[in-house]
C-alpha cells in the first residue's frame, strides 16, 4: 500500500468499542524500537519489524529507493511472485527466496510459516464501512490459543481490512461486539494493510506495530487482533466494479486463508520441520 493511499478519508463505525485497547501509559523503549514506519510500502515496514527483532536496527542507508528495492523487492521478484505492497502473506516469500539481506548480513534460518486465524463461518461484508465476523461456540477462545501459541515462536504478521491512519484514532480501538460471538470490524474496499503483532512477556496483552501512523505502536487485546484477521477472508473476496476479486487479481496460491505469517529461526540442528 503506498503512503498516497492512505491519506484517503473513509467511515468508520460509531458506537461504543468494546474489543481492544491502547496503551494508557507510555510503552517501555524496547517495544517502540520495533516499530519501523520509514519505508514506502507498509508489508516493507511489517517484515522490517521482523527483522529488527531477529537481527537488530535497521541497517544505515543513503538510498530508501535501492535500499527497498534490495531488501524487500528483489526477494519476492526472485520467488517469482510480483511486489502487491501491503499484502502481508507476500512477507513470507521475501524470506523463504532466501535472497533477503538485511544490510550487509544475509538472513539465515528465518522461517515465513502462513497459517488461518480464519472462522468456520465466511465473515459477512454489511456494507462498504463493516464487516460481521461471526465465531462458532468456543471459536474464539480456540483461535485465540492458537495466535498466542504462534506468538511464542515469534511475531506474527497479520494482513487487516483496514488502515489506522484513515481512522485519525487508534483503529484497535474500532472492533465493537454486538452480541455474543459476532464483532464489527471496519472496511474499507480495496484498501488492505499489513501490521506486526509482538508477544510481550509477562503481559495479557500484545504489541501492534502499525507503519501508517507515527508512533504506531499499540497494545490490543487478543481478541482484537483475531477479530480482525478473520474479517480479512471476508474482505478478500470483495468484487469490485471490474468483477474482479483480489483473490482473482493475484492472491492465487494462497489456500485455506493461509494470510497470517509467523517469523521465527529455525535452530542449525532442526531438519526443515515447520
Amino acid at each position: 500500500m503506498r503512503r498516497a493511499a492512505l491519506l484517503m478519508s473513509v467511515g468508520l463505525v460509531s458506537g461504543l468499542f468494546l474489543c481492544g485497547n491502547s496503551a494508557a501509559k507510555p510503552l517501555p523503549k524496547a517495544d517502540k524500537k520495533l516499530w519501523v514506519g520509514q519505508f514506502d510500502q507498509c508489508s516493507y515496514n511489517a517484515i522490517a519489524s521482523v527483522l529488527v527483532h531477529f537481527y537488530g536496527p535497521v541497517p544505515k542507508y543513503h538510498n530508501r529507493v535501492k535500499f527497498e528495492k534490495k531488501t524487500f523487492y528483489d526477494p519476492l521478484s526472485a520467488a517469482g511472485f510480483a511486489p502487491y505492497f501491503g499484502w502481508a502473506p507476500w512477507t513470507s516469500y521475501m524470506v523463504d527466496s532466501g535472497k533477503m539481506k538485511w544490510g550487509n548480513k544475509a538472513v539465515r534460518n528465518l522461517v515465513g510459516h502462513r497459517f488461518s486465524l480464519a472462522t468456520r463461518q465466511l465473515p459477512k461484508v454489511l456494507n462498504f464501512q463493516e464487516i460481521a465476523v461471526h465465531f462458532a461456540p468456543g471459536e474464539r477462545r480456540k483461535l485465540e490459543r492458537r495466535l498466542r501459541r504462534k506468538l511464542k515462536k515469534g511475531p506474527v504478521v497479520i494482513w487487516s481490512p483496514y488502515a489506522a491512519e484513515l481512522n485519525r484514532q487508534d483503529a484497535w480501538r474500532a472492533v465493537k461486539r454486538v452480541h455474543k460471538g459476532v464483532y464489527i470490524v471496519p472496511f474499507n474496499p480495496g484498501l488492505t494493510h499489513a501490521v506486526t503483532i509482538f508477544r510481550r512477556p509477562g503481559h495479557r496483552k500484545v504489541l501492534v506495530t502499525d507503519c501508517s501512523v507515527m508512533n504506531g505502536w499499540f497494545t490490543a487485546r487478543v481478541r482484537t487482533v483475531v477479530c480482525v484477521a478473520a474479517a480479512m477472508s471476508a474482505s478478500i473476496r470483495i468484487r469490485f466494479g471490474t468483477h474482479r476479486s483480489i483473490f482473482q487479481r493475484g492472491l492465487a496460491g494462497i489456500h485455506h486463508d493461509k494470510f497470517e505469517t509467523v517469523f521465527y529461526r529455525r535452530h542449525r540442528s532442526t531438519t526443515g520441520n515447520r
